[in-house]
């Protein structure tokens, strides 16, 4: 419909794997300016989700790369565009997304359980 405004927030492709969809972390500020001039969407963040790793240690450094890209962004100022969010972490990885920045973490399997495919 008209006059409505969509929040989103960005998929960053953190860990430059081809099995995820994203924005790669150099495309996003081009990213941020093309969204900047559309009209029905509003970038309130980013959001990414690092490689599967044994270790959540290892973990870390992709978090610490969105965390300076998501302060980056927030420096900048864009039209339709406010980095309130950086969405990072789930239920296994959390408590470290938190450390590094997160503001919004995904903890579904913590709450409900393992998901049953």
């Amino acid at each position: 419909g008209q006059g409505i405004i969509q929040d989103i927030l960005l998929q960053v492709n953190i860990g430059k794997e081809e099995s995820k969809g994203g924005f790669l972390k150099e495309e996003v500020p081009k990213a941020l300016e093309l969204a900047s001039g559309l009209k029905g969407i509003y970038v309130r963040g980013i959001m990414a989700i690092p490689p599967p790793l044994e270790e959540n240690a290892g973990k870390s450094p992709f978090f610490e790369e969105m965390y300076e890209l998501f302060v980056d962004s927030s420096q900048k100022r864009y039209n339709n565009v406010s980095m309130d969010f950086l969405s990072m972490g789930m239920s296994q990885d959390f408590e470290l997304a938190i450390r590094n920045g997160a503001n919004i973490v995904r903890v579904g399997s913590a709450i409900f359980g393992e998901r049953k495919y």
